[in-house]
């Protein structure tokens, strides 16, 4: 996607049980990001492939089988080592020091979390689906564009005017939810 743009949502707030199923996925997708980067400092990994090649089998032990997970989890460890890299050249703090995903965001892309018109759908390891629904204003405001990113699509087929989508917890019950998609000229 050359042309993108990032669509900002709000979902609605959460029941409890919700909450806690998100809040769950939240803390193992910062656990296996924060693994996955210190296994690809340790081994001296430079390339995602080859990253998810040789985490494959302790990945799948520890944390999920899905290979898309893993993909998902060594794309996020690679930014997260290219952004700690970054600022440690100018902040002497930050030196000699190894990076650290900070718990409380994931950030997946499809087939693991789907977009819909009314919310986006997590997959979880052990095959049940939470949804979370966007709330009335965000979904109003930005209906015409999902509507657009959803036209044509099939299910189970890859949606590709649509990339990664971050979910971030906010302590209050809800969620921001962020889509990386197509610019709409590209799109139509």
């Amino acid at each position: 996607m050359k042309d993108v743009e990032i669509l900002k949502l709000l979902s609605i707030t959460l029941r409890r049980e919700k909450q806690i199923l998100l809040e769950e996925e939240l803390q193992k997708y910062g656990r296996a990001t924060n693994w996955a980067i210190k296994q690809i400092l340790k081994l001296h990994l430079s390339s995602r492939t080859k990253a998810t090649e040789v985490l494959q089998d302790d990945f799948s032990e520890r944390y999920d089988k899905r290979r898309a997970y893993l993909e998902d989890v060594v794309r996020t460890a690679g930014a997260e080592i290219n952004r700690h890299r970054k600022l440690a050249k100018t902040i002497r703090s930050m030196r000699d020091k190894t990076p650290f995903f900070k718990p409380g965001r994931i950030i997946h892309s499809q087939p693991i979390v789907r977009l819909d018109e009314k919310a986006v759908t997590l997959s979880l390891a052990d095959g049940s689906l939470l949804p979370i629904p966007f709330d009335k204003r965000s979904r109003n405001r930005l209906a015409d564009k999902i509507a657009s990113i959803l036209r044509g699509s099939k299910e189970g087929v890859i949606n590709n005017k649509y990339g990664r989508i971050r979910i971030s917890w906010n302590k209050e019950g809800f969620a921001d939810i962020d889509i990386r998609a197509a610019k709409q000229d590209s799109i139509d």
